[in-house]
Parts: structure tokens; sequence; C-alpha cells
């Protein structure tokens, strides 16, 4: 499937420069929109080798003119978004696809102000966007099937590994499956059974590292069904069905550590270097997981 001519992100953050990235490397012809010059300037650093592809503008009309497909990656709330979506419908290609990169907004609401919601859908990506896979093409109550159909035809052509998410729900999937591990996480944290470095070991060199190669029911169907359903039997009886976040996020939080972004998080202090080292090692694995896992095994 080829991929549209002229393609327009809106939002030049750290998601809509990778996207934008993906999308000129694979040799569309894309606009990149934000509503500040310095913003384009970090944007233009992060592009790389793709910047000659991607035209850099404060414009969003000027980005918009006669796309044919639309990527939506401002800032996280419905007004905005929504008025962002309704110019695009006004200057995009009348067949255009517009798309949201949201995760934690109703994409029914966002479509309310749209004559033509069926060529409107989510379709998320995972940061970094240009390392990661993975993206879910999601349908709002009134998106087309042709509409999930072609995105998830291009995410293809990226080289992407589409999931379509047939149903409009808080946090998709992957989303949805990270936060319940997360839940279980801090509980075992609180209660004392582990450390926080100890959940991360346990998920790099155990858990994560196995599901990078195949996928949890895959593992279970090695396992034997047989053995899953006694083991789910005894244990997801103890699993935490805590439905507010964890203390320990709110003592960080009144502490001031928030992170990566403030020098200060749950495993403790980031230094610059050690900041950096964390995104490389990162971006190092992500970078080499699709050789592995999709290059030749043994026989």
């Amino acid at each position: 499937m080829k991929l549209p001519r002229h393609v327009a992100v809106i939002g030049a953050g750290t998601m809509g420069a990778g996207i934008a990235r993906v999308f000129a490397a694979a040799g569309a012809s894309v606009r990149l929109c934000a509503r500040r010059e310095a913003s384009l300037e970090a944007a233009r650093a992060r592009l790389g080798e793709a910047a000659a592809q991607v035209r850099l503008t404060t414009s969003a009309d000027e980005a918009l003119d006669a796309a044919e497909l639309v990527v939506e990656t401002i800032v996280e709330e419905a007004e905005p978004k929504r008025a962002l979506l309704a110019r695009a419908e006004e200057l995009a290609s009348p067949h255009a696809i517009l798309t949201t990169n949201t995760s934690s907004l109703p994409l029914s609401a966002l479509a309310g102000a749209l004559r033509r919601p069926e060529r409107f859908a989510g379709l998320h990506w995972l940061n970094p966007p240009e390392l990661v896979e993975l993206v879910e093409v999601v349908g709002a109550e009134r998106t087309a099937p042709e509409t999930l159909e072609a995105l998830a035809g291009w995410m293809d052509r990226l080289g992407k590994s589409p999931v379509v998410v047939r149903r409009d729900i808080p946090g998709f999937v992957a989303n949805r499956l990270q936060y319940a591990l997360l839940r279980e996480a801090y509980a075992l944290v609180d209660a004392g059974v582990c450390s926080f470095a100890d959940v991360d070991r346990a998920v790099t060199h155990g858990l994560g590292a196995r599901w990078a190669a195949i996928g949890p029911f895959e593992t279970m169907d090695l396992a034997g069904l047989d053995v899953h359903a006694a083991v789910a039997a005894n244990l997801w009886p103890e699993l935490t069905n805590e439905s507010t976040p964890s203390p320990s996020i709110a003592r960080a939080l009144e502490t001031g550590a928030l992170g990566v972004k403030s020098g200060r998080g749950l495993l403790g202090d980031y230094t610059p270097g050690a900041a950096a080292a964390l995104v490389g090692r990162r971006d190092r694995v992500l970078r080499g997981l699709p050789a592995l896992r999709d290059g030749p095994g043994e026989a």
C-alpha cells in the first residue's frame, strides 16, 4: 500500500517530531507544525537525516493544506484538539484521514465537531515513535472500517506493527496492560516484598525479555494451559485490586521527585549522565529487538 503523499503532523514535541521522522524516512512528504520557532529548532535536531524531507512551519493552515493524512499530537486537552481537527477537516484533502495520538481522551468527544467522522480515528504511537514498533489504530464510534484498514496498511508500510483496537476504551490496549502490571508492582513494593529496583530487574531480565520474543499468550501456550489454569486459580485472588494510585507516588510528588526531569525519581537521583545512559540503554535495546526477534532462528 502506498503511503499518503502529503502528511501533516501538528505538534512538534517528542512524539510529533518522532512521527514526522518515521514518515519522512519512508519517503513521504511531511509538514511538521509547532506554534513556536524554538520547538521547531528542537524538532529539527531530532529529525536527523530525515530533516530534508520535512517542511517545518508555525502555520497550521500551511501544514494542513491538501494533506492526505493528519496526525494531531498537540496538548492533551479536548477543546484545542477538537478545534484543530475541525480546522483540519476544512483545509486537508476531502479524502484525508484525520487522526489523534491521544491515549486518554474519548475519541467520540474529539469527533463531535467533524462533518466526516467516518474518516477519523486514533493513531496511538508509543515513545520513542521512531524506535517502538507498536502503533495502535483505534476506531471511534463512527469510524469507517476502510479508515482503519488504510491506517493499518500505512503502518505496515512504515515497518510498524499495528494493533487494531476495535472499541474506544480508556488506555486502549498497551496502556491498560502496562498499568495493570504497574498496579501490582507498586503493591509489591508497598507491602515490602521487594524494591523498585527489584521490580525493574524482574521485568528487564525476565518477563520483558521473554515477552519481547514471544507474547504472554504464546508463553502460556508453551507452558501448557492446564498449568496456566492451575496457577491462575491460585494466584488471581491474591493480586491487588486497588482502585487508587499507590501512596509511593504521592510521597514522591510531595518531595518534588518527578523522575528524570527533576533529577530524582522512584529509584533515586539522576545526574545528567545517568539520565542520558538510561535513554541510551533503552534506545539501544529497542533498535536491536526487530533483528533479534524477526531474524532467522535455529532449526
